[in-house]
This record gives structure tokens, C-alpha cells and sequence, in this order.
């Protein structure tokens, strides 16, 4: 058994699918009918076309075309799907001139089925809007006039994988795994289509980072189909202390798992997936890993690239930046604003570091952006369900989108808290990072960039500032002996190397250095729940990383992966 660090659905995989990155034929033509198009050009798909990874560097794109002829056989018994990752905005697929699809929304995935096209050239279509003026949908740090201060330049179009997969006409739709701490194993839901009567899964003897698998399974069960559904729990045969199981940044544990779709003794399907077996919760604020108080110490990640913008260079450097941020010294990130590519949360598994994913902003609000917002955030939580790296989710950001706040507006902020937790109960929930908290979360999150000792004094002991930026922290009052979550805080750039721009600049490199460990110091050596330090690496015209852009260090990593472990042990000791 073998997974595929390489497959845009790490979490649900076969081995029968072929990527379509590369060059497509491209054309910024603006018409709505395919005939009207000419295709001028090509473009290297995912990069954005405002991107210079895609070869073609237009810095202000609204519509564009996509074209690729694909010559595929069909196979008997096999049905041909064509997936995108991610488009945005709007998309529509026509094939061979015939619209056969339309999908909204930049950051989720979706897919149709080719099959009963093959057989000659098929010419896919893809028609891409994203007007830049239209304030209602999910862009997130996108700018939308020329980049500056925060914002940065756009991504339309095809940003995340394209590829084609065969799948059997009877075969395993979806799989969601919960674990359970109490009964120490997993409990499954297995969606199947067509025929079968039952669901066999094989689990294989738990690996720790990327060690490779072994192809002998640690046990095997076998699940009934019900209504095409298969449900129940997997009991991990486990010998010896039971918190060596346990995954946790330091504890890199997961559980191969091969599920196979029966019908009689045939197999109709066999998908590969994995599992990791931890509990996240939080209580007065205080988060919680697997039943036991935890500090996340969290880099502010934005996941761009000089190269690709939203897109990155390739697999390796999202493997690089997780490595960066672990030498570093720290335990998780904060990706900022942008919905992942789930082969970055397939390596955040293997390599150990948690991730508070971001549903992206929109910035008016209205019936319509509250619908697209919900349909974005439905497909996130389902698409990212199975990766044990996800240990929370910030569904807004400062109040963007819901300020000036209304009736409207506070009781959608309540209603996607509840519709979140219905659709995924185990992560953690920030209704609103930074600000104006409503009635229910489970980390109460602050944004706090005044000077370190500041912060120190702030945050090491009760009663804590209730508008520490000059804007409420909630709505109501704070509960007592609740910890506040600092989840922006830092932000120091190098004066005169470039010229962007930081909160805070300092002249020399180390300098630099003591200006962020004072702090990282402030933050671990106060009352606080966890921190998120801005940021892990500089972003276009922002340059507070402790990384520039191109993820080269300004300071030794390991000077301050030392310094916040050495935080760490006198936070524990002072409380």
C-alpha cells in the first residue's frame, strides 16, 4: 500500500488518476460564447494569469479562457471524471462547445463526469470571471483595486490542480472518519454509489512522519451497505501506554487505511486513506490537545508565492514552508485568509504541525454574499474533514464583511457558528478573529500589535483590556477567568532592504532579532491560551516575516526555535 504525496485528494485516493498541469491554450478574450473565442496564447495551468509562474503576467484580468484537447479511450466499466481543485470565481465548463457546467465560488473544489464524451478529441472549456469591483464574495486578502497595505495582487482562474481520475460505476463516494479518545479508534461513514453490499476496511500498523507503509494490515473489518451507506467504529488493537498513539505535533502517529467496495466477493472500488487519532477542545479559552492543556505557538501564514501567487512553485515548497516554520519553533500555523490546497494539510499530517484553516473574507454584506459565504463554507468543512492537522477554523476575520454591524449580520455570524459545529464538531471555532466576538466560541481571540512590553503587561495578569486596538472584544462581557487567544501580534520589518513596509522596523539583523524574540517572550510568559506570531514570511508588499518572500531566513531559525523552547519551559514553570 502506497499513498500518493502527489494526489490533490490525499484523503480519498486511487491510483488511476492523471494530472493535467502544464500548458494549456489561453485567451483573455471577454465574449460569453466559446465561438467568439481565439486562443492566442498558452498558459502554464495552475498559475494564475496574473501570476508569473503562468507565463503570461497580465497584472489586471476579469475573464479568461481556458482550452485543452484531450484524446482518452474509453475503459469498460470505468467512468472518466475531470476535478479542479479550485477556480475563481465563477466557472464554466463547456465540452466540445456544449455548457455542461457552471460552478461559484474561488476556493472549493469541483468536477464532472467525461465519459459519455469519449471516444474522439474532447475539447474542455473553461470560462473564468472574477470581477474585481463585486464586493460580496469570498476573496480574502485579494485586492480589490491596486495592491497595498494588507491587500495583495488578484488570482483569477484555475489556481489548485486539474486532473483526470477513473472511477469504477459502483465505488466509495466519500469517507469521514471520527476519532475517539475514549474507546481508542475511529469512527466511519462510508458513502457508496451503485451497487455493493458492503464496505471492508483494512488498517495497516500506524507510521510516524513519512515513514513508508507496510503492506501487511493490523486488522480488518467489514461494514454492511445500508441505503448506500456503511457506518462504524474500528477499534485499533493497541498494546502498551495508549498516549504513544495519540498524534500531537510531537507525536507523529497516523493509520494507513485501505477501504474496498464488496459486492459478493468481488471488489467494485479500493480507494486509500489515513487517519490520525486526536481530540481537540477548549475550556474557559484554554485549548486542549487530546484531554490535556496545550500552547499552540502559531506562525501567521498567507500561503503566497512570488512565482504563483495563491498557487505554489510545486509540492516541494509547501513541504519547505512547514519545515521553516517547525525550525522555527513552531508547533502550528494560521493559514491566513486562503482556503489550502489539501496537499499542504496532507503534509501538515505527515510532518507534524497544526493548522487553524480560514474561511476567506467577503467585504459587504447582503442575502447573496451570506449564500455564497455558506456554500464555500460547506464545502470547505467536507473536503478537509479527514486531515488530523485541522485542529480549528476562523470563519471571519476583524469583522470584513459583517461591519457595520446589523441585526442581520450578528445573527449570521451566530448562525454559521451553529451550522459549523452541526457539519463538523470536532475542530475549534473563532467566530470573528480579533474583534467583536458575539455569543459563542471556543477560542476567544485577540489582535494586539502594541510594542512588547505592552503586551507583557497586558496579558500576564487579570483583568484583561476589554479594547486593547480601540475596538470591542465582545459584544458581551468578558467571561471571568477566560485566557484570550493572541492570534495577531509582532510585525517587524527590516529597514532599508526593500521597499515595503512593516508595523514596526528595526536597522540591522540582530536588532531584528531581539525586537521579535521580546515578543515571543511577552506572549509565552503571560496568561495567554497561545499565540500567533505576524508572520512566518514576508507577502508582496508586507515585510514582517521572519522570512522574506523567497523563504530565505533574516535570522539563525535556530536561535529563535532555542529561545521559544526556552519560553516554553518558564511559562510552565511561572504558572
Amino acid at each position: 500500500m502506497k499513498l500518493d504525496p502527489n494526489h490533490p485528494r490525499p484523503t480519498l485516493q486511487r491510483p488511476g488518476w492523471k494530472s493535467l498541469e502544464g500548458p494549456w491554450n489561453f485567451s483573455l478574450n471577454e465574449a460569453e460564447d466559446p465561438k467568439k473565442v481565439r486562443f492566442d496564447r498558452t498558459i502554464r495551468v495552475p498559475f494564475p494569469p496574473e501570476s508569473p509562474g503562468s507565463g503570461v503576467g497580465e497584472p489586471w484580468v476579469q475573464m479568461a479562457w481556458y482550452q485543452k484537447v484531450l484524446r482518452v479511450k474509453p475503459r469498460p466499466g470505468l467512468r472518466l471524471f475531470l476535478r479542479f481543485g479550485a477556480v475563481d470565481y465563477r466557472a464554466e465548463v463547456f465540452l466540445n462547445g456544449a455548457r455542461v457546467l457552471e460552478h461559484e465560488g474561488g476556493h472549493t473544489p469541483f468536477g464532472l463526469e467525461l465519459t459519455s464524451f469519449l471516444g474522439g478529441p474532447l475539447e474542455v472549456l473553461v470560462r473564468a470571471e472574477d470581477d474585481p469591483s463585486d464586493p460580496e464574495k469570498s476573496r480574502g486578502k485579494q485586492a480589490l483595486g491596486e495592491p497595498e497595505a494588507i491587500f495583495y495582487p488578484r488570482t483569477t482562474g484555475i489556481w489548485q490542480p486539474v486532473w483526470l481520475e477513473w472511477i469504477p460505476e459502483s465505488h466509495i463516494a466519500s469517507l469521514r472518519l471520527r476519532p475517539d479518545l475514549e474507546a481508542l479508534g475511529f469512527h466511519l461513514e462510508v458513502q457508496a454509489v451503485g451497487k455493493g453490499d458492503a464496505v471492508e476496511v483494512a488498517l495497516f500498523p500506524w507510521v510516524r512522519g513519512e515513514v513508508p507503509f507496510e503492506e501487511t494490515p493490523w486488522l480488518e473489518a467489514r461494514f454492511p451497505l445500508v441505503g448506500g451507506l456503511a457506518r462504524g467504529f474500528l477499534g485499533l488493537p493497541l498494546e502498551g501506554e495508549a498516549g504513544a498513539f495519540l498524534r500531537r505535533p510531537e507525536n507523529l502517529v497516523l493509520f494507513p487505511l485501505c477501504l474496498r467496495l464488496l459486492g459478493g466477493r468481488r471488489v467494485l472500488d479500493e480507494v486509500y486513506s489515513y487517519g490520525g487519532l486526536r481530540e481537540v477542545s477548549a475550556w474557559q479559552g484554554v485549548f486542549f490537545l487530546n484531554r490535556e492543556p496545550y500552547f499552540p505557538k502559531l506562525a501567521l501564514d498567507q500561503g503566497l508565492w512570488p512565482e504563483g501567487h495563491l498557487a505554489p512553485p510545486g509540492l516541494e515548497a509547501f513541504r519547505q514552508d512547514i519545515l521553516l516554520a517547525k525550525a522555527l519553533g513552531f508547533n502550528g500555523v494560521r493559514k491566513h485568509q486562503k482556503l489550502e490546497d489539501p496537499r499542504y494539510l496532507h503534509l501538515a499530517d505527515r510532518l507534524g504541525i497544526l493548522v487553524f484553516a480560514e474561511i476567506p473574507s467577503f467585504f459587504h454584506f447582503s442575502p447573496r454574499a451570506a449564500r455564497r459565504y455558506l456554500a464555500e463554507l460547506v464545502a470547505a468543512l467536507e473536503r478537509d474533514h479527514n486531515h488530523p492537522s485541522v485542529v480549528a477554523w476562523v470563519l471571519f476575520n476583524e469583522s470584513w464583511g459583517l461591519w457595520p454591524w446589523g441585526p442581520e449580520a450578528c445573527s449570521f455570524l451566530q448562525g454559521v457558528f451553529f451550522l459549523a459545529c452541526s457539519l463538523d464538531p470536532m475542530p475549534l471555532l473563532v467566530d470573528n478573529d480579533g474583534f467583536e466576538h458575539g455569543l459563542f466560541w471556543d477560542l476567544y481571540t485577540v489582535h494586539d500589535y502594541a510594542p512588547p512590553e505592552v503586551l507583557a503587561r497586558r496579558y500576564r495578569q487579570q483583568p484583561f483590556p476589554l479594547a486593547p486596538m480601540g475596538r470591542p472584544l465582545s459584544w458581551d462581557a468578558l467571561p471571568e477567568g477566560m485566557r484570550p487567544f493572541l492570534s495577531e501580534f509582532g510585525g517587524i520589518g527590516l529597514k532599508g532592504s526593500t521597499p515595503g513596509w512593516g508595523y514596526r522596523e528595526v536597522e540591522g539583523e540582530e536588532a531584528f532579532l531581539q525586537g521579535v524574540l521580546r515578543y515571543l517572550e511577552a506572549a509565552c510568559e503571560s496568561l495567554l491560551s497561545g499565540f500567533c506570531y505576524t508572520q512566518l514570511y514576508d507577502t508582496f508588499q508586507e515585510e514582517n516575516g521572519l522570512l522574506d518572500f523567497w523563504r530565505r531566513p533574516k535570522v539563525l531559525p535556530e536561535r529563535v526555535w532555542a529561545f521559544l523552547e526556552g519560553c516554553e519551559a518558564r511559562r510552565v514553570l511561572w504558572e
